[in-house]
């Protein structure tokens, strides 16, 4: 096929690196749903799926009977998140790695891929939305010494343990390890979209240099724009964060409930996979610029 042919310019079009200027708006949108979606599962389940640190601190106290307020198998949604996110670990890095070689850190900014994996995301985001809005899975308030927490249908009381609440679990947890393979991708280490304690560190400890950095820049534009400007997208990931936990607490207590809070986190996927599909290619250049600008 030629490629000033149709078929050949949609591939071109496809197979084109993505620049990565602006990109960081992607992470901070990703630290976003991350609370977003965090809140409401625990909420319900009692568990991240997300944050799996906390989740490993669930799974360590379970195993030896603890809390005892928790039903003795609450352990298992923690442990179930944990696994399912090392297997989107491995999906999503495969994915990335594909186009070079497998045993290579991810570079791969191909639009497709990207493209790809964001499409999955937003898929598996929706498929556990939909379980939750059909109340096939629990979506009311967790109780303690229950393993559901129940849900508006009769169908599911809280005295019956609803193991398909594992099902919505390792979907979220499935796709939530994307988010943390295109921070690596972009060389960001220290936005990894799901956790905090890193980037609080990081944030307080470069306070010490402000009046370094103050003294070095010949202007208050160059102080901010140049200077801070990785301490900038710190904080917004800190808060973008914590937005999403106060509007999904929000919206958990209202009518939309945990259902909302879900398709509000597909819908900003879904942008993100459209933002793909326009976002300017890397131009000049074969380079692969693995820092966020």
């Amino acid at each position: 096929m030629s490629s000033t042919s149709p078929g050949g310019t949609v591939q071109r079009y496809l197979y084109q690196d993505l620049d990565v200027s602006y990109m960081s708006i992607v992470i901070i949108i990703c630290f976003f749903i991350s609370g977003l979606i965090d809140s409401v599962a625990f909420n319900s389940w009692s568990c991240f799926v997300d944050m799996q640190t906390g989740n490993t601190v669930f799974a360590a106290l379970g195993l030896g009977g603890q809390p005892k307020a928790n039903h003795s198998q609450q352990y298992y949604k923690s442990l179930t998140s944990i696994g399912a996110f090392c297997l989107g670990t491995l999906f999503f890095n495969t994915l990335h790695r594909y186009p070079t070689g497998l045993s290579e850190q991810p570079s791969s900014r191909r639009r497709s891929i990207l493209i790809i994996s964001f499409s999955i995301q937003t898929a598996f985001i929706i498929v556990a939305t939909v379980l939750v809005s059909l109340d096939q899975v629990s979506n009311q308030p967790f109780l303690p010494g229950h393993f559901s927490s129940g849900s508006d249908s009769k169908a599911n009381p809280p005295e019956i343990t609803n193991f398909l609440d594992l099902c919505p679990v390792s979907l979220l947890s499935f796709q939530a390890a994307g988010q943390v393979t295109l921070s690596r991708l972009l060389g960001v280490v220290e936005l990894p979209t799901i956790v905090l304690s890193a980037l609080y560190h990081d944030f307080t400890a470069d306070l010490l240099a402000l009046r370094t950095s103050w003294r070095k820049s010949v202007s208050v534009w160059e102080f901010l724009a140049v200077q801070q400007r990785r301490q900038e997208k710190r904080f917004a990931c800190i808060i973008a964060l914590f937005v999403g936990g106060i509007i999904g607490g929000e919206l958990y207590k209202s009518r939309a409930g945990m259902a909302g809070a879900l398709w509000i986190a597909a819908g900003f996927k879904l942008a993100i996979v459209l933002a793909w599909c326009f976002w300017r290619g890397e131009v000049g250049s074969d380079e692969h610029d693995e820092t966020l600008p």
